[in-house]
């Protein structure tokens, strides 16, 4: 820098400059990160030879466009000579169904090239392509909701093939997809269910791995944080900012205010520059921040290799006061930042889009300065963003192309040389023979770690009843601890189930699936069960899975019923690969707890499980209790002795199947052998699993309607005479005497549609949702128990006519009854309690057995059908899941 004028960059600049997006009311459009297909007709690709203001400008794409089309997503090559950028055109048929798809494009500087990397026509319009990036080895990665791989599977599994929906089931979801420069070979290498977006290649540090932003989605969580992947997706992992999105203005915790990480970029230094904003109404601005992500894994939480650093994790990046709430919730006085991209020249400065804040009063543009702050006809106008250069050394700030009225300059970069990121290759750490086989294994030192904090015998509130268990290798000893003692059992492996859009021209026949069609929490949406799994006497867990599609795992106790919180995430193998999971956390935190770190694997604490530990003797050390047959070396798992030395290894089943591989009958008793099965159920109840359950390959998938395989288990003939069923006691009609009855416990589980929900059945809605109480009125017509209450005016005062004060029946409030059954789970549900008579965590006391009337319940129903009924319950009591169910309630 030296004789440089450090408030001016020589190297070209791009950027994108497109008209403010209004509606037809002319109000501006806000966009929405949910929704990256955002289209503003008019935007084009500039470039400028530097920043000064004499500086030549060219427009790239307006020959192409006609300044009609849009661009975005800027992103240089590592030498600087080449960049590669998204372009929609715009729509010269707007009467039909489809709309031109967003490509990816190159423009070469030196021979002024501009080219789509996919020029097959046919192809470059499967799918939207965006985000692209390059990679050291001159491929391009890119988020594009092609989902090629994705659909390879739906082919395999027998269904439709079809691009599918996000979890809020708005558009299709953007993945990430690599391909050569020529836009050969593409391929799909991440599986979430929502958006994958912005991917950049790491230099300083993880140097040739991905970094990029999520959009987890999966049941409540909904937000986007920071991940890391190599460039062929295995290793995917959290990079920053799960437990970070309430550090915008005023620690907003709504959806509609947390700030969400986007359009991440690697500084010079390592660290990581990012816009910070909601997920909407901002003008598409928000803060720009720096994050040490090599120190800290969430905003004030260290790494734990690194606990001893200093300083927070995340700071805004300029001096501004940059409010990150929505408009309708406060003025940004510092202005609104839109992009910003890191300069790599020595000098720590940065290019922004920015635009400072203004008002509009009586038609009158106004800075956001007194007095026009007080005035209560003052309202935020459209930002109109700007290009700065910022210094944060002395925190100088300089206009580099300034908009015009009614513009927005957004999608900086700079054109520099910087150094070229390690090339890491494809499959270098897989299983040759696992990739033909579409698996990958999946590795859990431990289920039993619950944060930093040692093992005390418990794993989320469920102890152990073994004397002198001080430790996992302790709970692994079978002479110390039977498997009755064992918290965990068997992990459940879970894949979501993709929904297709009922608008999609390439699919005509997709269904329009009604509300009904769900369960009672939409965002759970519909799931599959993959298998199950035995957890080692450890709490290890080594077994194969399905690779290429995202999962998430239910720890389990020995009657296959849930233990852990819900996963909220989706995790993801690559064939050949072998995903190492130090151990489970329980996400669930209290605000203002430290929460555990989980799946970044440099930074989460050592798991409780250390493995077989050193005696003297580095191999071959036999775990004790346990028979001849297994020895294993330092440090190994339960787990991974048996994956590698069992006569044969543990497989995934689609039926929970338990035996004592480990005990040594010469010191202590076997433990016995169960199932619960699909094969012992009565033939009136479907089995869920497909033909590729048995034998189990990775093309099994165990899909449970509530029609078809809950349903009917209330019918089932059971007791000591073979005649008794659920709903002799739980129907509303007495057959024998053809006359109106209050049902049982007021649970009617008989057949009938609901009266509250016409699509569904109401034994479905009895059980999972609050109903009113019923009672025989005079005439023995069953009624719901109603009070009389006053008619009240819009003061609260009640209504009289003619000098008689008016009344109403309604329902009786304290009549009504609650559900039996919880979508949260089986050991949340008060029906799984009474079909056991034992008190598993629901809110309900069971009755006792003191109560005239009590009955026993415990042996009505068969371990088969209570493992069928909960292993539903703990996925998410779904209507339906199978969205192509013929019975399926559409609209």
């Amino acid at each position: 820098m030296t004789g440089a004028d450090p408030a001016v960059l020589e190297a070209p600049i791009a950027f994108v400059r497109r008209p403010i997006a209004l509606d037809e009311d002319g109000d501006e459009r806000h966009s929405d990160l949910r929704d990256p297909l955002f289209f503003v007709a008019g935007g084009d690709l500039y470039i400028r030879s530097n920043s000064t203001t004499s500086a030549v400008e060219l427009n790239i794409t307006g020959q192409l466009t006609g300044g009609l089309g849009d661009v975005r997503d800027l992103q240089p090559h590592f030498d600087g000579t080449r960049l590669l950028f998204s372009l929609r055109l715009a729509d010269d048929t707007p009467n039909d169904d489809r709309t031109p798809s967003w490509n990816i494009y190159e423009y070469d500087l030196n021979t002024r090239i501009l080219r789509r990397i996919i020029d097959d026509e046919l192809t470059a319009g499967q799918g939207d392509d965006i985000d692209p990036a390059y990679l050291p080895d001159g491929r391009i990665i890119f988020s594009s909701n092609r989902q090629r791989q994705a659909g390879e599977i739906l082919t395999n599994e027998g269904k439709p093939r079809f691009r599918a929906l996000d979890e809020d089931g708005n558009i299709f979801a953007l993945v990430l997809h690599v391909m050569n420069g020529d836009g050969s070979e593409l391929r799909q290498v991440s599986f979430n269910q929502s958006h994958d977006l912005d991917p950049v290649v790491l230099d300083r540090f993880n140097s040739g791995q991905v970094l990029f932003t999520r959009w987890d989605n999966a049941g409540a969580r909904n937000a986007m944080h920071l991940y890391k992947m190599n460039p062929d997706g295995t290793d995917v992992q959290v990079h920053y900012g799960v437990h970070s999105h309430e550090t915008g203005a005023n620690n907003a915790d709504s959806n509609d205010a947390s700030i969400q990480f986007v359009e991440a970029q690697e500084m010079e230094d390592g660290r990581i520059i990012s816009i910070a904003r909601p997920f909407r109404n901002t003008y598409g601005g928000g803060d720009i921040v720096i994050i040490d992500t090599q120190n800290f894994v969430n905003n004030r939480q260290p790494v734990s290799a690194m606990a001893g650093m200093p300083g927070p994790a995340q700071n805004p990046a300029t001096i501004n006061a940059v409010s990150t709430e929505t408009v309708d919730q406060e003025l940004s006085l510092g202005g609104r930042y839109r992009s910003v991209y890191p300069l790599w020249d020595g000098s720590g400065r940065f290019l922004f889009s920015k635009s400072n804040c203004e008002l509009q009063i009586d038609g009158v543009r106004r800075p956001c300065i007194e007095p026009w702050l007080s005035d209560p006809n003052a309202l935020e106008v459209s930002p109109v963003y700007s290009i700065w250069l910022y210094d944060p050394a002395n925190h100088t700030q300089k206009v580099v192309v300034r908009a015009k009225s009614g513009q927005v300059i957004s999608d900086i970069v700079a054109l520099q040389t910087r150094g070229l990121a390690d090339i890491l290759f494809d499959g270098a750490n897989s299983n040759d023979a696992w990739k033909n086989s579409a698996q990958g294994a999946l590795h859990i030192r431990s289920v039993y770690d619950f944060g930093a904090g040692g093992f005390d015998g418990c794993f989320f509130d469920h102890c152990t009843t073994a004397s002198n268990i001080n430790s996992v290798n302790d709970l692994g000893d079978p002479a110390r601890a039977s498997a009755a003692q064992r918290p965990a059992r068997f992990i459940r492996l879970i894949k979501p189930v993709s929904i297709p859009d009922n608008n999609d021209p390439d699919f005509p026949d997709a269904p329009s699936l009604a509300r009904s069609a769900f369960g009672p929490q939409r965002g759970l949406g519909m799931r599959e069960i993959i298998g199950y799994a035995p957890v080692e006497p450890d709490g290890s867990v080594k077994i194969r899975v399905p690779a290429d599609i995202p999962l998430e795992i239910d720890v389990l106790d020995e009657m296959g019923r849930r233990i852990s919180p819900r996963h909220l995430n989706w995790f993801q193998v690559r064939p050949g690969e072998t995903l190492e999971c130090r151990g489970c956390h329980n996400p669930n935190v209290a605000r203002g707890e430290t929460p555990a770190i989980h799946h970044r694997r440099d930074a989460e604490p050592a798991s409780i499980n250390e493995g077989i530990p050193a005696s003297g003797i580095f191999v071959n050390t036999r775990i004790p209790g346990t028979i001849d047959a297994y020895w294993g070396d330092l440090g190994e798992t339960m787990a991974e002795v048996r994956f590698k030395r069992a006569p044969s290894e543990p497989v995934i089943d689609p039926d929970i199947v338990f035996e004592d591989y480990w005990t040594d009958p010469a010191l202590v008793t076997v433990n016995n052998s169960y199932s619960f099965d699909y094969a012992s159920l009565d033939a009136s109840v479907p089995a869920p699993a497909t033909a590729s359950c048995e034998p189990w390959d990775f093309k099994c998938r165990i899909i449970i309607n509530y029609e078809q395989h809950i349903h009917p288990i209330w019918s089932v003939p059971r007791g000591l005479n073979g005649v008794d069923t659920c709903t002799n006691c739980h129907t509303n009609s007495d057959i024998a005497l053809l006359i109106d009855k209050v049902p049982d416990a007021q649970l009617d589980l008989s057949d009938g549609i609901s009266d509250l929900d016409n699509r569904q059945l109401k034994a479905y809605r009895e059980l999972l949702f609050t109903d009113a109480g019923q009672e025989l009125d005079a005439t023995g017509q069953l009624v719901n128990i109603q009070i009389e209450v006053p008619v009240l005016d819009a003061n609260g005062v009640q209504v009289v006519v003619n000098g008689v004060p008016q009344t109403e029946f309604i329902d009786d409030p304290a009549a009504r009854v609650a559900a039996s059954m919880s979508a949260n789970g089986a050991r949340a549900s008060y029906f799984i309690e009474k079909m056991t008579e034992t008190e598993l965590g629901s809110r309900r006391a069971l009755t006792p057995v003191s109560d005239p009337g009590y009955l026993d319940h415990s042996g009505f129903l068969t371990g088969h059908e209570l493992k069928l009924i909960s292993e539903w319950l703990d996925i998410g009591a779904q209507y339906f899941n199978n969205p192509f169910d013929p019975a399926v309630p559409t609209n």
